[in-house]
């Protein structure tokens, strides 16, 4: 496990309003972790290091109100974890061993993952996204439920965003099939998504699945907030099936997401000239997505027709467990590369922190960091990098 210091520090730094995934990975990259980071905003370090990269970049990385809340929260970061506890969240970080596997194939991954139920859901061994449009068309309802449903039956972990229409719709079938849905919200756990759907969360929950989100309990739903929901479902399922996606449509940014992260995508195809599946066939066009021409051959392309291990069976995750191996895959490595991951065993780093502290020059440091990312063995967080595989303790 992470140092505790550390993984508190980890999650009220991820609180701080403005500071999204990026921005947390380069102030890690230039502060060494994220309780160094505390320590330098309330020493005034950081509003130096800000002001100097105005002056060279003509921009300063954090706003008034983002450097503000910083100072706040190294203040008092005991009051942002207050919040989390008293909402009844778990809390994962990327510096976990739990942290999902898929979650790390997002470059860089959210530093933080709030959520509520089980979080074993993330884990699933068949994890299928399935969104599309607001306004569902009555036969896009319907498709919508039969898909779940098939889905269920096949053992999947059904993924989507709580929105009404064909989210709710995915979400409702699999809690009426007895089947397990994550329910990623595009805010806060304060703000957790239509009203409509107060029921249905509680559902998900006692289903034995989850509601996640990767902001703090009390950050509301911007216009920028649901596109970055997208990227977790997207990178949360193996596979990704759009029903009735319009020209501009959260589902169709889903699906291209997905295709990035070289996931499987199903769409499924409408009339021509139809509003509600204008994007799905424009996907179908302009992408390598496959059309979902019938549910057998929905179950064929998911690649479901394999058996399944007996559910009672430990899910299989790299990153479970994992760190009880780090000595032997040390072992494994060059003295470059061991140099490099026993530093980054502990903590965050980014390559000029990596250089200073092996001592190694910085063209082998970045050719140990490429190898040691080759292997799944460190994993990026913006300019910096963490340990993963064997390596997370």
């Amino acid at each position: 496990m992470p140092a505790p210091d550390e993984r508190r520090a980890w999650i009220a730094l991820a609180s701080v309003k403005g500071i999204g995934d990026i921005l947390f990975g380069v102030l890690l990259a230039r502060f060494g972790n994220a309780g160094a980071v505390l320590d330098a905003a309330l020493g005034g370090t950081v509003g130096a290091w800000n002001e100097e990269r105005r002056r060279l970049d003509g921009r300063a990385p954090l706003n008034r109100p983002v450097l503000d809340d910083l100072v706040a929260v190294a203040r008092e970061p005991v009051e942002r974890r207050k919040v989390i506890d008293q909402a009844g969240l778990w809390t994962i970080t990327a510096l976990d061993a739990d942290y999902p596997a898929r979650l790390r194939d997002l470059d860089p991954p959210p530093p933080v993952i709030h959520g509520l139920g089980n979080p074993r859901a993330l884990h699933g061994v068949r994890a299928v996204g399935v969104v599309g449009t607001r306004r569902p068309t009555p036969a896009g309802r319907a498709l919508a439920v039969r898909v779940a449903a098939r889905l269920v039956e096949c053992r999947a972990t059904v993924v989507s965003g709580l929105a009404v229409g064909i989210d709710g719709v995915a979400h409702a079938t699999t809690i009426e099939r007895r089947g397990q849905t994550v329910a990623v919200i595009g805010a806060g756990h304060h703000s957790p998504g239509p009203r409509a759907h107060a029921r249905l969360r509680n559902e998900i929950v006692a289903g034995g699945g989850a509601l996640i989100s990767e902001h703090h309990p009390w950050v509301e739903a911007r216009k920028g907030t649901y596109p970055r929901r997208n990227r977790i479902i997207a990178a949360l399922s193996d596979s990704v099936i759009v029903i009735e996606a319009p020209a501009t449509s959260g589902a169709r940014i889903t699906a291209r997401l997905a295709l990035e992260l070289g996931r499987h995508v199903l769409i499924a195809p409408g009339r021509v000239g139809d509003w509600a599946t204008a994007g799905s066939l424009a996907l179908l066009r302009e992408s390598p997505a496959r059309p979902l021409v019938g549910l057998d051959e929905m179950v064929a392309d998911l690649g479901f027709f394999e058996p399944l291990r007996d559910a009672g069976e430990p899910v299989a995750d790299s990153t479970i467990g994992a760190g009880t191996a780090r000595e032997p895959a040390l072992a494994m490595l060059g003295r470059a590369e061991r140099l490099v991951a026993r530093r980054l065993c502990d903590g965050p780093a980014g390559l000029d922190l990596l250089v200073a502290e092996t001592g190694l020059g910085p063209a082998v440091v970045s050719s140990a960091v490429t190898l040691l990312l080759m292997r799944g063995w460190v994993q990026s967080v913006g300019p910096a990098y963490i340990a993963a595989g064997p390596l997370a303790a």
